[in-house]
């Protein structure tokens, strides 16, 4: 599949769409992954703070209270973002799908490594995905932070 431009000017091409809904669905599930990280460290921070300092709230024995409502919507929101993030990476994994349908040239231009299609399941993409620890905040970068995961990852072995 070629670089060149369509008749269209102006139209991208294959390569070029996928490179950006890749840029796309990466920054998303960093950001989303991100918020998701940083909520469910501060439910389990404020979990311990209800321990020490609101035994009541904390064993489920005190409804209403603004502490008691903090709690619930922390939990809520965690939930939220984790939803959030899953279906961000349900995301990736769809433009993957379509990016290792390419030729090995395409693939190569837009990811800078070769995955046989026979071998790509959603199954290994989430165990791979699960290796991102640090999520970047500027999309390039989290697109960056991908890519290495992608390449680093031994797929089929």
């Amino acid at each position: 599949m070629g670089e060149k431009k369509s008749g269209i000017k102006g139209k991208k091409t294959k390569v070029e769409l996928l490179k950006e809904h890749l840029l796309y669905a990466a920054g998303k599930y960093s950001d989303y992954s991100r918020y998701e990280s940083s909520l469910a460290s501060t439910e389990e921070e404020y979990d311990e703070t209800l321990e020490l300092y609101n035994m009541d709230i904390w064993l489920g024995n005190s409804e209403g209270t603004i502490r008691d409502k903090a709690a619930e919507m922390l939990r809520v929101t965690t939930e939220l973002f984790y939803d959030l993030a899953d279906n961000a990476a349900r995301e990736l994994y769809y433009v993957m799908r379509e990016i290792v349908e390419l030729d090995e040239d395409s693939q190569k231009k837009i990811c800078g490594v070769v995955i046989p299609k026979d071998i790509f399941t959603e199954k290994e993409f989430r165990e791979m995905l699960s290796e991102w620890y640090e999520y970047e905040y500027v999309q390039e970068d989290a697109l960056q932070a991908y890519l290495e995961i992608l390449k680093r990852w031994e797929w089929g072995e």
